[in-house]
Parts: C-alpha cells; structure tokens; sequence
C-alpha cells in the first residue's frame, strides 16, 4: 500500500509539473508536453519508479493535436505565429472589421429613421448613441448631429455601408481589418489543453487515497477551471467582435451638402469659391435679422437704460454747469465791490 501510495504521489507530481510547463506555453511544441492527459498508471511500476517504455504509448495522443493545428492552417514545421492558410480562403481567417464614417445630410430626421430601420432590417443593432439637437433660444443656424456606434452582422456589413453611401454624403471614411487568427487558435489550443488537463485531474482525485493528495489536485484543478472560464471569456469576445462588425457613424446636419468636383479647372474654381462666398454672404445677413427678431426684448430693454443714463447724465452736467456759472457771477461781484470799499 505503501509503495502504491508513493506512485500515486509520483504521478500527481509529474502532471503538475508537466501541466504548468504546457499551460505557460502557447507555441506547437508545447503540445507533445499534453502527454499527461493520456497518462495510464501502469507506467508505474511496482518499486513506483516511471516505466519510460510505457510511458511512450501516449506519444499517439500529440496526434489529435497536431491535426487540430494543421485543421487551423499550420504544418509541421511551423510555430502558432506562422499561419498558412493553403486554401487562401478569406472565410477561414478570423477578421475584425471596424469604419469609421463621417456623413452630412440635408435631411437629418428622415436620415435617421431610415438608418434605425436599415439597422433592424439587416439584423444589426445601435450600441452607442448621442443626438444634439441644437440650442434651445438664440439659434440661428440650427445644424443638429449625432454619434453611432452601429453593429452589424459581418456577412451583411458591406451592404449598410452602401446603403449609407446612397443616403448620404460621405466626407471622411476609414475601414480597418484585424487580423485575430493567430490569437483564436492559441486561444482553442490553450482551452482544449486545458480541458485535458482539467479530465485528467478529475480521474486522478477519484483514485486519491489521502486528504494532501486530494487537496493538491483540487487547487490546481480549481486554476485550471479559472483558466477555462478567461479563455471561454475571450473566445465570446472574440467571436462576438468578429460575427459583429462595427460602424462609427458621425451625422452631420448641413443646409446644402458639400460638393467636389475632381481635377477642377481655374474656371471651376472661381465658380465654386464666388458660390460659397455668396451663400455664406447671404446666409449671414439673413442670420443677422434672425438675431436681431429673437434679441428684440433684449435691444429695448438696453435701449431703455442707455436712453435713461444718457437724460441722467445731462441732468447732473446741466445743474452742474449752473452751479459753476453761479460761482463765476459771485467771484466777478465781489471783484466789482473791492475799489468802492476802498475811497
């Protein structure tokens, strides 16, 4: 009992060792160290000494690893961070697709609800919004905008970003593709030598003949589920972002949109620049009338005070000219009085 009691021991050793190893190590040749998941105890022998011989009867177990990588585009040849894909197939790729879209429109309601209803309509949804709506008084162009930030489905993504085109009109657009293959597959990898692992130490604590062994197990066994739930957590993510493309989308409302007109001649230009700069001439005076109707209440009430201080002002400079003027008269009088008294 004893000397079985020593290779139990031995074996629990061994694949917490061989485990730690595998799970610190995400390359290929990590995976011929999973050999402990296929581990048989009859690689013990009776002294509890390692049988290598037996041992080497697992070596078939690397096999489902390695076809798991060459499934995911690896050869035998090559580390996770170098993926052949053989078919050059784009849908075996994992992809993050994300555009940033600035637009204008002279139509910002209608705009708005056609989107929420292109969104609904291609399976997508909004996940950010932000709508300004202008200023409550003393307003006088009134241009709204809003933020999205739109997810579509991945296989319908091109199809809004068309229908945005056709709505609207685009004046910045940037799209970027991350390529997240090579950490989906490290991710798989990891998880399913994890799971084995994880089986394998199941086994182990039902064959645990004292308490130290079952509590060994049990608290590598609790990090390894750990490590299963943050790799599952990634992979949501992952898929998440990757089946779900995300537009960020910036609305502008404009009073006419901008126009642009390719290799424009002198000609063109001198009639775009005089266009803009009567619009905006106009625009202004007509801004200007709006300001002045909505700050009427304001102008009288001003007007008011300027008028009041100004008959305030003249009051106090009138009595003030009196007094001075009552000064000199009495000064001279008594200029006129001083040669008298004196004969």
């Amino acid at each position: 009992m004893k000397k079985r009691n020593l290779g139990l021991t031995a074996a629990v050793l061994l694949v917490l060792t061989v485990s730690m190893t595998a799970c610190g190590s995400s390359d290929k040749s990590g995976m011929t160290e999973m050999n402990y998941a296929t581990f048989d105890s009859a690689a013990y022998d009776t002294a509890g000494s390692y049988d290598y011989v037996a041992s080497n009867t697992t070596a078939a177990a690397d096999m489902d690893y390695e076809a798991a990588y060459a499934e995911e585009g690896y050869t035998g040849n090559q580390s996770s961070g170098e993926l052949v894909n053989e078919n050059s197939n784009a849908s075996n790729r994992k992809l993050i697709k994300t555009v940033d879209m600035s637009v204008e429109t002279e139509k910002y309601d209608d705009l708005l609800v056609n989107l929420s209803a292109q969104i609904k309509q291609l399976g997508g949804y909004i996940e950010y919004q932000y709508e300004y709506n202008g200023r409550t008084f003393s307003d006088y162009s009134g241009d709204r905008n809003a933020n999205w930030t739109v997810r579509i489905p991945t296989a319908r993504f091109d199809e809004f970003v068309v229908q945005v085109d056709e709505s609207t009109n685009i004046t910045n657009k940037t799209e970027r593709v991350t390529d997240v293959t090579l950490q989906y597959v490290d991710l798989e990898s990891h998880k399913s030598a994890l799971l084995a692992e994880q089986k394998r130490l199941l086994e182990l604590v039902e064959n645990a003949d004292t308490i130290e062994e079952i509590i060994t197990i049990e608290q590598r066994l609790s990090d390894v589920r750990y490590e299963i739930e943050s790799m599952e957590s990634q992979l949501r993510t992952l898929n998440d972002q990757i089946d779900y493309s995300t537009i960020n989308l910036s609305i502008q409302e404009v009073k006419r949109v901008t126009t642009v007109v390719e290799n424009p001649s002198v000609w063109d230009r001198i009639k775009k620049g005089f266009s803009e700069n009567t619009y905006s001439l106009g625009d202004g005076l007509v801004n200007l009338f709006v300001w002045f109707i909505v700050n009427i209440p304001y102008l009288i009430v001003w007007a008011i005070v300027i008028v009041v201080g100004i008959v305030v002002v003249k009051k106090i400079t009138k009595r003030k000219a009196v007094k001075e003027e009552k000064i000199r008269q009495q000064l001279t009088n008594d200029m006129d009085k001083k040669p008298e008294d004196t004969e």
